[in-house]
């Protein structure tokens, strides 16, 4: 193999000390699962365990940094094609171009290592983004939001979720039920409770807020009057059924 330079040298360290999050001096197999999670790298359990066997050459039960530096080059091959798999896959799910999944990729990681490195997007980081773009700072929006982005309600968004959603968000789906997906998308967003209806207390809650974080009053009548005109519109008195909220509005 070729001879690396100081600059390369110093930056697989750095990628090392990253992934050894108790600074013990080694990758351990915990932080090994964490550092493929981060880079996208889908393996089976045994799978798993056959790379980190082969990596940890002195069978210490954990990967120095001599034995990283050695692999270094194993694990960007690896990064890459996952990168690449993955990017293939969403290309065929999306109307987005590989160019604009490759920037979203990059933002995307940029995002979810604020707070925790983790290579996923938690509620914390997702506000921040949205604080960052948004001039409304609209937290009920924000977690509405979140939870549309977080398809698995595991708490994280992962880069598939992220750009699955975006593309609910900007009519980029290309599937045949994409007016269902993006109907159920919006539909989410005004679920506050996630009860399965829009209740008089989500939408409430959503234009209360919304109108605090654009610094806008109303009283609680005029709120009330808004709401019972919206729920007139759509023919219902308590509650809103997507079948109802698909058919009344105009984002299918």
């Amino acid at each position: 193999s070729s001879a690396i330079t100081m600059a390369d040298a110093e930056t697989i360290k750095q990628h090392f000390l990253r992934h050894d999050t108790n600074r013990d001096g080694r990758i351990d197999a915990a932080e090994f699962n964490v550092m493929l999670k981060r880079m996208g790298v889908l393996l089976a359990p045994s799978d798993e365990k056959r790379l980190f066997d082969a990596m940890d050459k002195d069978k210490s039960g954990g990967i120095e940094l001599n034995e990283f530096v050695a692999q270094h080059p194993t694990i960007v091959a690896l990064e890459k094609r996952a990168e690449e798999k993955q990017c293939e896959n969403l290309r065929a799910k999306t109307a987005f171009s590989t160019e604009e999944i490759q920037a979203m990729y990059n933002n995307f990681k940029r995002i979810a290592c604020t707070e925790k490195d983790d290579g996923l997007i938690d509620k914390h980081e997702f506000r921040q983004l949205m604080v960052a773009t948004d001039a409304s700072h609209n937290v009920v929006f924000y977690d509405a939001l979140f939870r549309m982005f977080d398809r698995d309600h595991s708490g994280d968004i992962d880069f598939s979720e992220f750009v699955s959603a975006l593309a609910v968000y900007h009519g980029k789906t290309t599937t045949s039920t994409s007016t269902d997906v993006r109907a159920k998308f919006f539909f989410g967003l005004c679920d506050d409770d996630g009860d399965g209806y829009i209740s008089k207390n989500d939408l409430t809650k959503l234009l209360t807020d919304g109108l605090a974080s654009n610094n806008l009053k109303l009283t609680a009548a005029d709120v009330k009057t808004i709401i019972d005109l919206t729920f007139n519109k759509f023919s219902c008195e308590e509650k809103i059924d997507f079948v109802t909220f698909k058919r009344n509005s105009a984002v299918a």
